[in-house]
């Protein structure tokens, strides 16, 4: 197998070769440069569950150890589930200042924050049970491998594309995910590029996917921060952990000067990676939103964060480096439906047909 820098590098070359046959010219220099309305790199960072996918993933994370451990007397996973919503109603009915109190961003921090614990208690609860005992890492990339080949992990619609072409225009991409499993993502990831009916096989590796870890053994998790912090503050847990690492990501990336963080999510989770992003995206199902889309969504607009859909913003209202123009509030965020919204959005140079048109022929032109 190639290093994934020299798997990218002949995958580009192979695009060259490929327009070269064809009698087209690729564009001597990045497309940005090219075209006014082009965005400047991507750093694009997504949220995994609901955000990559269309569901949740982890009960068939758990469901791996189900498998492993038959044996076992293992509590149900509608039980672990309870207790889990038991330990976060008692400390949300508890917590000051309630949601409708709660009109400042520091507070919403605050609250987030506060949740560490009930998270962890979460963590712990599935190893002292011992749900994945014994489990080793092909345990569970055949379990991906089966969930997306049986259709039960379902990848947001555009998601290859929107991926590819950032790579492709020299990008980063990256996962970050309060989920229990980046084996697991990065399976699925792997078995959905294979199956791509027509298109290219995107270089997975290149994806920096950063969650906890099922490690095996006894059934103990990852803490992805143990070495870092004071004890107990362990795995990526809660939104200020997300930001963490979204900020560790973007420091080990090189940044040009003009290059843009995006971040996509659809929860609670992603509430303080989104606003600190230079463009954050909620991802709003078509039709009817998710429990963790609809809480989201009144959050935003509890407190007075505008959130306009992708397809509706015109170019004349973004800034020359494409961060937001908000006259009301001192930031603003957008929603998509799918990834191909965002693709095919002002926010990434393509407003119009016309403007379609005219990046075309900068492809074509020689």
């Amino acid at each position: 197998m190639f290093p994934s820098s020299t798997r990218t590098r002949l995958l580009l070359q192979a695009r060259t070769l490929a327009r070269r046959a064809h009698n087209l010219s690729p564009p001597p220099t990045p497309l940005h440069s090219l075209h006014p309305t082009m965005p400047p790199p991507i750093h694009l960072i997504l949220d995994w569950d609901g955000t990559l996918t269309t569901t949740s993933t982890l009960p068939l994370i758990a469901r791996i150890g189900y498998a492993r451990n038959p044996s076992l007397p293992l509590p149900s996973w509608d039980t672990i589930s309870e207790a889990y919503m038991t330990d976060y109603r008692v400390h949300a009915s508890a917590y000051s200042p309630s949601p409708l109190h709660r009109k400042a961003v520091k507070q919403e921090i605050a609250w987030l924050e506060s949740l560490r614990d009930v998270e962890r208690k979460s963590m712990e609860r599935a190893e002292a049970a011992g749900l994945f005992k014994g489990v080793d890492r092909e345990d569970v990339r055949r379990a991906a491998q089966r969930a997306v080949r049986e259709g039960e992990v379902l990848l947001r619609k555009g998601w290859s594309g929107l991926v590819g072409r950032v790579l492709q225009e020299g990008g980063k991409v990256g996962v970050v995910s309060v989920g229990w499993s980046g084996d697991f993502i990065r399976g699925c990831l792997r078995t959905a590029t294979e199956d791509l009916e027509g298109e290219e096989e995107l270089p997975v590796e290149d994806i920096d996917v950063r969650t906890n870890e099922i490690l095996g053994g006894e059934g103990k998790m990852s803490r992805y921060f143990e070495e870092k912090d004071r004890e107990g503050s362990g795995g990526i847990w809660i939104a200020g952990d997300k930001v963490r690492v979204m900020h560790e990501l973007v420091a080990t990336k090189p940044r040009g000067p003009d290059s843009v963080v995006v971040y996509v999510g659809d929860s609670a989770t992603d509430f303080d990676c989104l606003l600190a992003a230079d463009l954050g995206i909620c991802v709003r199902n078509e039709g009817e939103m998710s429990g963790e889309q609809t809480e989201l969504e009144k959050t935003f607009r509890r407190l007075a964060i505008g959130c306009e859909r992708i397809g509706q913003i015109e170019p004349k209202n973004l800034k020359a480096d494409f961060r937001p123009i908000d006259h009301s509030t001192s930031k603003r965020l957008w929603s998509a439906r799918n990834f191909d919204e965002i693709l095919n959005s002002p926010l990434y140079g393509v407003a119009t047909p016309a403007e379609t048109n005219k990046i075309n022929c900068l492809w074509t032109s020689s």
